[in-house]
């Protein structure tokens, strides 16, 4: 568990998460709440939650549901061959990140963002790839990743947001 706040806004607090099914039902759920959508991470996902930090009357820190969530596919370290192919497995790769509609712009983004960053490459040091949606790629931008070739159009998409990706990469030094 990690404590992290952005300026004037309240603490988050990121937890990697146990994959259960009542954590599936509130990744989805999360999901949905902000795309409309249900989405829901990977069997080989590690699962982070981000919540916003109460003061409970007692002084005990209270956690509501999460207002944010993410998923990323962990680097397999056994693949030691950097591809230009977005499904290698050398690299590690942010699969889903959701914050709820009344919590953006607010930079909880970045820091769900820059936590997995750090746990991911603590243990393993390689890049992390993410097939970003066009409207995302601004936020990505700002912190630190690169554009990898042209943008995808999905003509299967689900939802609108998904329409458009773009892979993107960041080169994290430990």
């Amino acid at each position: 568990m990690l404590t992290m706040q952005a300026s004037n806004v309240p603490q988050l607090v990121i937890k990697e998460v146990e994959r259960n099914n009542r954590n599936r039902r509130t990744f989805v759920q999360v999901s949905r709440d902000t795309c409309g959508e249900n989405f829901s991470p990977g069997e080989d996902n590690r699962v982070f939650f981000g919540y916003q930090q109460h003061s409970h009357p007692h002084g005990q820190p209270h956690f509501n549901q999460p207002i944010a969530v993410a998923s990323v596919l962990p680097a397999l370290p056994e693949d030691n061959h950097p591809s230009p192919n977005f499904r290698s497995r050398h690299y590690h790769k942010l699969t889903f990140l959701f914050v709820k509609r009344d919590f953006q712009q607010m930079g909880y983004g970045r820091l769900m963002t820059e936590h997995i960053e750090r746990a991911m490459t603590s243990s393993l040091p390689r890049p992390i790839r993410v097939e970003s949606a066009a409207k995302a790629v601004h936020f990505f931008e700002r912190l630190g990743y690169s554009t990898v070739g042209e943008p995808i159009e999905c003509v299967c998409a689900g939802t609108f947001l998904f329409r458009t990706l773009q892979n993107m990469e960041k080169h994290v030094s430990c």
